[in-house]
């Protein structure tokens, strides 16, 4: 008889949920950097105050700095470098000279974190699929790793609700198939299957039952006739009746 396939899975936009991860990753790393800048602007504006037109910094050059100068012919002493002034003309300048500096890197690791994650989840699953047909179950999970499972060996199945997926379990333990949207129509598909599977059982179990027990008669009824306690028509008749002949 041929394999009738009864539903399939339908996959969830799973780059969507990728892209998602990275604008929230862009997002906090812009948050982030606003958070710095005003940090900077306020420590310019309480140390040199608001209204402060320039603040002078100096540095102590490496001495191997100075040579390469005095060669190029850019100084003549070492004085001329003991002390250069850095300008800012308010404290956005102050902040943006922070930013040149890579002050500002730690603000990328919200971004990268979440492009890391993303990724991952997207490689995780974006593989999963499910197939369920009157004989088997059958599909890929994780990293598309195949599955094939007869009907007759599932034992259940559940719907899986964080990550909206089927799980069917077997005698060698539960399979999960996630990021499946009509996640819902595939667990009544498979329990439909099992039910009708049951039903069957119990059928066939209530007809040798009946079997078992109209044997069970005739061997009393022919224990009857056998010590002349019922004649043969009797028992042919009773033999009828239970045969249904």
């Amino acid at each position: 008889m041929e394999e009738k396939v009864l539903i399939q899975s339908k996959k969830f936009n799973i780059k969507k949920l990728f892209q998602i991860f990275v604008i929230t990753g862009a997002f906090l790393s812009v948050l982030l950097s606003v958070i710095f800048t005003l940090d900077d602007m306020s420590y310019y504006n309480r140390n040199y105050g608001e209204n402060h037109e320039h603040y002078s910094r100096c540095y102590k050059w490496p001495d191997d700095y100075y040579d390469d100068k005095r060669d190029d012919g850019i100084l003549n002493n070492e004085d001329k470098m003991d002390c250069p002034q850095i300008i800012y003309g308010s404290a956005i300048g102050y902040a943006f000279h922070s930013l040149d500096n890579y002050y500002y890197l730690p603000t990328l690791i919200p971004f990268v974190s979440m492009a890391l994650l993303g990724g991952l989840i997207y490689l995780w699953l974006r593989s999963y699929e499910l197939t369920v047909t009157d004989k088997r179950v059958y599909g890929k999970v994780q990293f598309g790793k195949r599955v094939d499972l007869p009907v007759d060996s599932v034992s259940a199945t559940a719907t899986i609700q964080l990550l909206k997926g089927v799980s069917v379990s077997t005698s060698s333990g539960k399979i999960s198939f996630l990021a499946i949207k009509n996640a819902n129509e595939i667990y009544s598909t498979i329990n439909n299957l099992l039910i009708e599977r049951q039903q069957k059982k119990e059928s066939v179990v209530t007809k040798v039952e009946a079997k078992v027990d109209e044997t069970e008669q005739l061997t009393k009824y022919k224990e009857l006739l056998d010590k002349g306690v019922i004649t043969q028509e009797e028992f042919d008749a009773k033999k009828k009746q239970l045969l249904g002949l």
